[in-house]
């Protein structure tokens, strides 16, 4: 179940729909985020393709993708926790609509800013020939929505339309509080009423595991409203609620993975274990964080770590001088097993006090039996066998192993950005002659004056030191966005810097067209893969005819516009015939580029013939 060799679940294959649907509705989470890694998650919600798909190199696919997607995705994400891309392009444009920040505000008892912390998604799918069918999917991660390398954990389960249910209640009030994430400005967009919707579906949905060995299921939102009052808390479940004097608080067996901890929460669990006298603890965890562990409060664990050469492995492979990055723990199990049953949590939430008492946070509980489930098969599977078994990646390890503190994130300019993302800020565009004038407010912005902080529209590289008003003089169209790159830096340290969204009002709504046209870029051959790409029976076979059938050259070895004509008519008379809703797909394709000149001739007259006859 857990076998790190052998129990591989693929990012793409989770979001990908189920034969003979197509998305309709994403729901997102997650605590950083790479843009990147959302193009890729685009890829296999909109065009079903692996996230490493050989497509993420075409830039048409690529535009096709994110312009399917667009008014079906929407990923929130902690505010400030968007990662600078390596290399910027005007696709991310298009991501500016799917992408929504959440600054949790600050809790007593925690320190610094709670953070929303939940990894998951919530898809509908619908039938792609009638239409009237649903597929639900719910995946829960410990992974974020980036391309770190650390050892994760997933699982998800699909379910359809059904009796009415209070299962999903919890999931629903969760969707509740994502819904009022999203700015004001945007409540009456498609995609709010659409979240709007998916809520009361839940009513009726029921989820099945698709696995013997979960007979059912919970949704265990934490720091969260609930309808009636109060707030959603771990606190108040089997999984933590074992502080109280009930029956709940003993066990045989626990089994923990959490990549940071708390000594408080460990305590808990530890002393536990004690009602029992022979309770089983196992912790797996990073080896810096053993350092916020006190011997005599987890002395009922056996711990253990990845081994270095596990955590440096890639290191060891790696060419001189090549670029490489470390894996570690990054998955977040526990497992409690009371006699003959066995519950198993999965989701974001570490073992540490701002998780449990502080952060925004999702699990999911699967019940299981001992038969299927319990300590000894989880450790044999972890382990690739018995525990002194060469393959075993993992070795056991003491308090007194720690080489440092591990922390989550935390960091003084860290804060300073988690601050400024906390004010209500918001940008407005103007046209000023040919160009653009950009500026944007910062209410009470007030910073101490060993730091400096700037502000750069992503798209361009304009640099203006922070202040309550921030101006962009002589924008071009394509470097207008609602996306910004927030600097913070120290004396000589190295700056941090994070992405952060501020909506932006007066922003042109030809701005995607200009994209379009610019990929195009006045190319026949990019135009033609395009349409060859809209006309496709699906999405896959769009991408790949699109890629191969008009790369094939005449008998002199060149390729002439003219070329395309015949291969593209008959794709076309097929289309005409099986799909013709398709065509409209084509018109919205030559409205936004008509006036920059990329239409070929020689399908104008092809198009208009197609137009007449189509009506």
């Amino acid at each position: 179940m857990l076998n790190p060799n052998q129990n591989r679940i693929d990012y793409g294959s989770m979001l990908a729909p189920p034969p003979g649907y197509i998305l309709d509705l994403a729901v997102g989470t997650t605590y950083s985020l790479d843009l990147d890694a959302l193009i890729g998650a685009c890829i296999a919600l909109g065009l079903a393709e692996d996230t490493d798909s050989r497509l993420i190199n075409n830039p048409i696919c690529l535009l096709e993708a994110l312009r399917s997607t667009g008014d079906k995705v929407a990923l929130f994400c902690e505010a400030g926790q968007i990662h600078l891309p390596g290399n910027v392009t005007p696709l991310y444009i298009l991501l500016e609509n799917m992408v929504f920040q959440v600054a949790v505000k600050a809790k007593k008892g925690t320190v610094g800013y709670p953070s929303f912390h939940p990894k998951f998604w919530l898809i509908r799918y619908v039938e792609d020939e009638e239409r009237k069918k649903f597929c639900y999917r719910f995946v829960v991660l410990s992974r974020n929505l980036t391309f770190d390398r650390s050892w994760d954990v997933s699982f998800y389960m699909d379910g359809y339309d059904g009796k009415e249910t209070e299962k999903n209640e919890p999931l629903s009030d969760f969707l509740r509080y994502l819904a009022k994430q999203i700015p004001k400005s945007e409540k009456g967009d498609s995609k709010y009423k659409k979240i709007r919707t998916l809520i009361k579906d839940l009513q009726h949905v029921e989820f099945n595991t698709g696995m013997k060995e979960f007979y059912d299921y919970e949704f265990i939102p934490n720091g969260i409203p609930k309808p009636g009052g109060g707030v959603h808390s771990v606190i108040d479940t089997p999984l933590i609620k074992g502080n109280d004097d009930t029956d709940e608080k003993f066990f045989h067996e626990l089994f923990i993975i959490s990549p940071f901890l708390s000594n408080d929460i460990i305590r808990q669990f530890n002393e536990r274990s004690k009602w029992t006298g022979k309770a089983d603890c196992v912790l797996v965890t990073r080896k810096m964080s053993l350092g916020r562990l006190k011997p005599e409060d987890c002395d009922r664990f056996d711990i253990y770590i990845l081994k270095d050469a596990v955590v440096d492995g890639e290191q060891a492979i790696s060419e001189e001088g090549t670029d490489y990055r470390k894996q570690d723990i990054h998955a977040k199990i526990y497992m409690i097993r009371k006699y003959n049953d066995t519950d198993l949590y999965l989701g974001s939430l570490n073992a540490s006090h701002n998780a449990v008492y502080g952060n925004v946070e999702l699990m999911l509980r699967l019940k299981s039996r001992n038969r299927y489930l319990n300590l000894q098969k989880l450790l044999e599977s972890l382990f690739d066998g018995p525990e002194d078994d060469a393959n075993n990646p993992f070795e056991k390890a003491g308090v007194d192993m720690a080489t440092g503190e591990e922390k989550e994130g935390k960091s003084t300019l860290g804060g300073i950005i988690k601050a400024v993302n906390r004010l209500e800020s918001m940008a407005e565009a103007e046209l000023v002659e040919d160009f653009y004038r950009l500026t944007v407010y910062f209410p009470a912005y007030q910073m101490e004056e060993q730091y400096r902080v700037t502000l750069k529209p992503l798209l361009c590289d304009k640099v203006q030191e922070m202040s309550e008003c921030v101006i962009f003089e002589k924008m071009t169209l394509t470097e207008l966005s609602a996306f910004y790159v927030l600097s913070v830096s120290e004396d000589d340290k190295i700056p941090e810097q994070r992405v952060i969204k501020i909506p932006v009002s007066g922003l042109p709504e030809e701005r995607e067209q200009k994209i379009i046209s610019t990929i195009i870029g006045g190319n026949p051959q990019n135009f033609y893969r395009y349409i060859a790409f809209l006309l496709g029976e699906n999405s896959v076979i769009g991408a790949s005819e699109a890629v191969g059938i008009f790369d094939k050259t005449n008998e002199t070895g060149k390729r002439h516009s003219s070329d395309f004509v015949p291969a593209l008519y008959e794709k076309m008379l097929r289309t005409a015939v099986n799909s013709p809703e398709r065509f409209k797909e084509i018109e919205r394709l030559v409205e936004a580029v008509s006036e920059d000149n990329v239409i070929p001739e020689g399908f104008e007259k092809l198009y208009e013939t197609f137009k007449k006859v189509m009506k």
